[in-house]
């Protein structure tokens, strides 16, 4: 049992003697106590109370109300609260429905020893803190998960917007590579550089033939180098000759 959990447990026992001496009994292993001489009235007060028992301590015998049928009736008010059976041997067929119901965690047999029973009561109380703790870490890995999730559906929205993107990038540098290639196409460089080399008077009619040559005779040596690279053969004779 931890410090941390602030632990009440209810007494339920029509003998008053006995619920003062179980409530001494549960001072000395430090927790509070709420003693109730009826299972009716413990029912009552565990529907207005602010928070649930750690632990249950119900007699057997009792009137209007036996303790096995007051603990299963607490059991749907507060499942997770340890639920302890006083009894005598020869309420046996009762705790053993009771145990097979899953009414109660365990039976204490009267009479009881004051150190075995404290023992009993702290096993139970640090029972309720495992359950508490469990409660909490699935309820932190729900939250973990759900944020998760949520990330995830960001993560993969913005993947989709960035991959739209580089498509959109993509077809724009096809488009351009594709207006480059046509505007290569549609060019006659040759034309074009004659044109400007006459107009700037820069070379001669005979000059000029003589560049040709030499620019084919290039062309043909390049186009002759990447033919062999590849396994094929260029005619001998360059065009023109």
């Amino acid at each position: 049992m931890t410090g941390k959990f602030d632990h009440t447990i209810l007494i339920v026992d029509d003998e008053k003697q006995v619920g003062k001496s179980l409530g001494r009994l549960m001072k000395s292993i430090k927790a509070r106590y709420v003693y109730m001489e009826s299972g009716q009235a413990a029912l009552d007060y565990m529907k207005t109370a602010d928070r649930p028992f750690s632990l249950i301590l119900s007699d057997q015998r009792m009137p209007q109300m036996e303790g096995s049928v007051f603990l299963e009736k607490a059991k749907e008010i507060s499942p997770d609260t340890i639920r302890f059976l006083i009894t005598g041997y020869a309420d046996v067929d009762a705790v053993t429905d009771a145990v097979n119901k899953g009414s109660i965690h365990r039976y204490i047999g009267k009479p009881w020893d004051n150190k075995v029973l404290a023992d009993t009561v702290r096993a139970g109380l640090e029972q309720y803190e495992m359950i508490m703790e469990n409660h909490k870490l699935f309820a932190l890995a729900k939250e973990q998960n759900t944020k998760l999730y949520t990330l995830n559906k960001e993560l993969k929205k913005s993947a989709a917007v960035h991959q739209k993107a580089i498509i959109q990038k993509d077809r724009q540098i096809e488009e351009l590579n594709a207006r480059l290639e046509r505007g290569f196409e549609n060019r006659d460089y040759i034309n074009e550089i004659e044109a400007l080399l006459k107009k700037k008077n820069m070379i001669a009619k005979e000059k000029m033939d003589s560049l040709y040559v030499a620019i084919i005779a290039e062309l043909y040596e390049q186009f002759q180098d990447i033919a062999t690279r590849n396994g094929f053969e260029m005619p001998k004779t360059i065009p023109g000759d």
